[in-house]
C-alpha cells in the first residue's frame, strides 16, 4: 500500500476466558504487524466494577504499546452493542468490530484493508470463518424465520436433519464457498466486522436496544441501505464462541428477547 491507513478496533469483554482472550490478542498483534497501518485498539470491559476482572492496562501492555490501546471499564454490563458504540464517531479510515474469542490469519488485517481500498462501494467486509474443529461457520445468511431460528438453535440433531434443506438455504450453503467473493448477502453474523469507518459512523453503530444477539443482523441490514457488504473468503478467521443454547437459561432469555425485537423492527416471518 502506498499510504498507511488509519484503523480503529473495538473489542468488548465480559468475564472473558483469559487463555482464549490472550490467543485473540496475540493473533491480532501478529496480523497488525504484517501491514503498514496506524491503529488504536479500544478494549471495553463490561465486567461490573463490583466483580474481579483480570483485564487491565498492565495485561494489555503485554500485547500492545501503551499508546496503541485504551482500556475502558464500565460500572456494569451495558450490553455488547452499546459497549462497542463507544467508538462511534471516531475519526479513522477503517473500523474493526472484533470478538474476544477468535484467532485470525496473520494476513487478515492486510487483506481486509486492501479489499476496501480497492472496492470503494464496499462498507462492510465479512470473512471466511471456521469453528475450532475446522467445520465451516456460515456468517452469511438469508432472512430468517422464527421456525428456522428455533430449529437451528435449539432442536436436537435428529430433528435438524429432517430440515437440512431449509437450514442449508438459510445458511446459503449453495451460494457461499471458500474461494469466491459474494456481494450483498442478505445478512451477516458478526464476530469480525471490518467497516469503512464512515459507514460505521453513519449507521450509528449497533442498535443499543439489543443487549446481546441479533444486533449484527440488524446492523448488516441497515448497512446495506447505504453501501455494499462483501463476503471475502481470502480473509480467514477461527471462531471459538457461539451456541446460545449451551450457555444457560440467561442466554436463552436474552436470545428470545432480541429475536422478538429483531422481528418487530424488521418483519415477522414464521416459516
Amino acid at each position: 500500500m502506498n499510504k498507511p491507513a488509519e484503523l480503529t478496533i473495538s473489542l468488548v469483554v465480559y468475564k472473558p476466558l483469559m487463555k482464549q482472550l490472550s490467543e485473540t490478542l496475540q493473533s491480532l498483534a501478529l496480523s497488525l504487524s504484517q501491514v503498514d497501518v496506524s491503529y488504536h485498539i479500544y478494549v471495553i470491559d463490561n465486567t461490573p466494577e463490583s466483580e474481579f476482572s483480570a483485564v487491565n492496562e498492565k495485561y494489555l501492555s503485554t500485547f500492545f504499546s501503551h499508546n496503541d490501546v485504551s482500556y475502558i471499564r464500565k460500572e456494569q454490563n451495558v450490553g455488547f452493542g452499546k459497549a462497542h458504540n463507544f467508538t462511534v464517531g471516531l475519526k479513522s479510515t477503517f473500523h474493526l468490530v472484533l470478538n474476544p474469542d477468535l484467532t485470525m490469519d496473520k494476513d487478515a488485517i492486510e487483506k481486509s484493508i486492501q479489499y476496501l481500498l480497492n472496492n470503494k462501494k464496499c462498507g462492510l467486509l465479512t470473512p471466511y470463518v471456521t469453528w475450532s474443529d475446522g467445520k465451516v461457520q456460515r456468517l452469511c445468511k438469508n432472512y430468517p424465520s422464527v421456525f428456522i431460528l428455533l430449529l437451528r438453535g435449539f432442536a436436537p440433531k435428529i430433528i435438524r436433519r429432517l430440515f437440512k434443506a431449509k437450514l442449508n438455504k438459510y445458511e446459503m450453503v449453495d451460494e457461499i464457498n471458500d474461494h469466491t467473493v459474494f456481494i450483498n448477502p442478505p445478512m451477516v453474523s458478526g464476530c469480525f466486522m471490518f467497516f469503512r469507518t464512515e459507514v460505521w459512523n453513519k449507521c450509528g453503530g449497533f442498535d443499543s436496544r439489543y443487549f446481546l444477539y441479533f444486533e449484527d443482523f440488524d446492523l448488516s441490514i441497515r448497512v446495506k441501505e447505504i453501501s455494499q457488504i462483501a463476503y471475502v473468503p481470502e480473509v480467514k478467521i477461527i471462531h471459538h464462541g457461539g451456541f446460545a443454547a449451551r450457555k444457560g437459561i440467561k442466554h436463552i432469555i436474552l436470545f428470545f428477547k432480541s429475536m422478538m425485537l429483531f422481528f418487530n423492527t424488521h418483519q415477522w416471518k414464521w416459516f
